[in-house]
């Protein structure tokens, strides 16, 4: 089996697509390969461009200016070139993955014929990319759901030979632009506040009781409906939306965020479903302003995170109470009554539940994320006042941005909340891409990368649908709802001995260090270089591998505790990352890097330690709240 044949048969199981256009290829056309003595050129015949000058000198500068990255885990390239680079990278143990975007097939062609890199390929430890494949969605994807998120302050975009740089620079310059927009909304996302966590956490484990005692969520999405919806927002230009709405709603399915729900219920529109995530206790109101006659036959899908207030001032109607897909609310294995919501807002929820319910096109409206005018950020009749402090406050706090105005007129200002927002519902847009058509009908504030800009009224005449028929869900029977109760009572119990358990092995680590610590407080950083004991600190840098490994494996820890811990955890674990990575070559910055990875895990264990106590005192509380 020649070296191509191996590397084709790696790439089979795990990038079927890629695998199928290589086959196609019988031979490289627009480029020459020259070998001589070990030396492997190409020559671009187009452009009529060398990859190299002296490719073995080149190669060699190359692999020492990569010395420096032999202990990142997660590495990024543009550019496979005679695949030599690629090779020497792959060779350093510390390397998790490699990410390789080439905006050539014939050049990833001609590598897989130079370089064995089947093993690495079945592993995923390579994964080669073709630029033209590249999108947000999956950059998100590549990087949120594994450990590299932890790296994304040492991302460097590394590129390929100065080949590429000649050739394909736009090309890099927009990759680069795309991962620096993707990376940003990693660190958005994984939140900030921990005391918000534990609200999250504590009324998710209130509620657990009246989420099993409502109708489930799976027996939703088996229900039949229209095939056309709209998901009613409420911002600026709403207003003008509503006489059409009103017009035409009793053809197409209507979502509504919950600020929304007062208002369409104002102007005589019914939404078929309304959806509430926020866990602070003012989100009530919206429901506190409508009467109960009018919140009849409405589908009412709300967080499990949710102040209970909500919950009680919904009187009417039918609740379906889903969990967030965090690991706290799925350690419960509530499956049934579902995981809704990856996003920030109740319009990313209903935007994903949208997507699920076999809609074949949806329209936003009210979906401003922007400021209208005179820095207008809601619709008429918004139950909760404009504030103009707080406007004043983003702009001294310069949380303001500019961004594409819908339909590409100019620029309009946003904040940086609304942007991430819109992430969510740009990054959800591809995700779904082929299972439904999004439309912008707002006709006003931002445009949305993805969703078709169309006017509401031709919307409504191009897609209503026959009267809709009103959906009717059962609640689950007495058994069902006993013997779950039983279970998370029983898994809470579980939650509460494991994490005790951990407590006590963190303490103890961290007390150990802690002690030692101590003596480098309030001194230079050469004195404390000089009195660190070699011996003493490879004893304290094998305390921090044993106790973070008892971590990791934890059970309660990965399926329960690290959602939880992530808002917290998350900017520190980025702070060790970059002591972790840095390059080192001399003594001196040695001890420098093991000091300070050392007094960097004092206050991990300190933080960790904090959040399971508080984790532990909710649960506590909870048992006692339900004996």
């Amino acid at each position: 089996m020649t070296l191509y044949e191996k590397n084709i048969a790696a790439l089979k199981k795990n990038r079927p697509k890629l695998h199928k256009k290589l086959l196609e290829i019988k031979t490289n056309e627009k480029f020459e390969v020259y070998t001589s003595n070990d030396e492997i050129n190409i020559l671009d015949i187009k452009n009529k461009t060398l990859f190299y000058d002296k490719p073995k000198e080149a190669i060699k500068k190359q692999n020492k200016e990569y010395e420096k990255y032999r202990e990142y885990p997660f590495l990024y390239m543009f550019g496979l070139g005679n695949g030599r680079a690629v090779e020497f990278l792959l060779k350093n143990k510390q390397l998790v993955q490699l990410i390789v975007i080439e905006p050539s097939l014939e050049l990833i062609y001609i590598a897989l014929n130079l370089v064995d890199y089947s093993k690495d390929l079945i592993s995923n430890r390579l994964l080669i990319l073709e630029y033209e494949e590249i999108n947000y969605s999956i950059l998100v994807d590549l990087i949120h759901n594994s450990n590299a998120k932890f790296y994304i302050r040492v991302f460097n975009l590394i590129i390929n030979t100065n080949y590429y740089e000649n050739i394909y620079i736009n090309e890099y310059k927009e990759l680069l632009s795309l991962y620096m927009k993707v990376l940003l909304y990693i660190a958005n996302g994984n939140g900030n506040d921990i005391n918000d966590t534990f609200r999250g956490v504590k009324q998710h484990l209130e509620n657990i009781n009246l989420m099993i005692d409502s109708a489930q969520y799976q027996k939703l999405l088996k229900k039949k409906s229209l095939k056309t919806a709209v998901i009613v927002s409420t911002g600026p230009s709403l207003d003008k939306q509503l006489p059409l709405l009103k017009k035409y709603q009793d053809k197409i399915c209507i979502l509504s965020v919950d600020a929304s729900f007062p208002i369409l219920i104002k102007h005589g529109i019914k939404p078929d479903f309304v959806f509430s995530m926020e866990r602070d206790e003012p989100t009530s109101i919206f429901f506190k302003e409508v009467e109960v006659e009018k919140q009849k036959d409405i589908i009412f899908v709300c967080a499990s995170l949710q102040h209970q207030s909500v919950y009680k001032a919904i009187k009417s109607g039918t609740k379906v109470i889903v969990a967030r897909p965090f690991a706290y609310t799925s350690y419960f294995n509530l499956d049934n009554y579902g995981y809704l919501c990856k996003g920030m807002s109740s319009a990313n929820m209903a935007h994903e539940f949208a997507t699920k319910f076999n809609f074949e096109q949806i329209a936003f409206i009210g979906q401003d994320l922007a400021f209208g005018k005179n820095f207008k950020t809601h619709s008429d009749g918004h139950v909760i006042k404009e504030k103009n402090e707080l406007i004043e406050a983003e702009k001294e706090q310069n949380k303001l941005i500019e961004v594409e105005a819908y339909g590409g007129q100019g620029k309009v200002l946003s904040n940086i909340y609304w942007n991430m927002f819109r992430n969510f519902i740009e990054h959800h847009i591809i995700e779904t891409e082929d299972i439904v058509k999004v439309y912008n009908s707002t006709e006003g504030g931002s445009s949305i990368k993805g969703a078709t800009e169309i006017s509401f009224n031709e919307y409504l005449k191009r897609y209503t649908d026959t009267k809709k028929k009103l959906i009717t869900l059962s609640l689950p029977k007495q058994k069902e709802i006993d013997t779950l109760k039983k279970e998370t009572l029983k898994k809470s119990m579980e939650i509460i001995e494991s994490l005790t358990t951990l407590k006590k092995e963190v303490d103890k680590s961290f007390l150990i260090i802690a002690e030692e610590c101590k003596k480098f407080e309030n001194i230079e950083k050469e004195k404390a270089i000089k009195i660190l004991d070699i011996n003493n600190a490879i004893y304290l840098l094998e305390q921090i591998s044993e106790i973070r490994r008892k971590v990791e494996e934890n059970k309660i820890y990965s399926n329960f505790l690290t959602s939880i811990v992530q808002p917290l955890m998350f900017s520190m674990e980025m702070e060790i990352a970059e002591i972790k990575v840095r390059y080192i070559d001399n003594p001196t910055d040695n001890k420098i890097k093991a000091l300070q990875w050392i007094l960097a895990h004092r206050f991990w264990l300190f933080s960790l330690s904090g959040i399971i106590d508080n984790v532990i005192h909710i649960l506590k509380e909870n048992k006692k709240s339900n004996d």
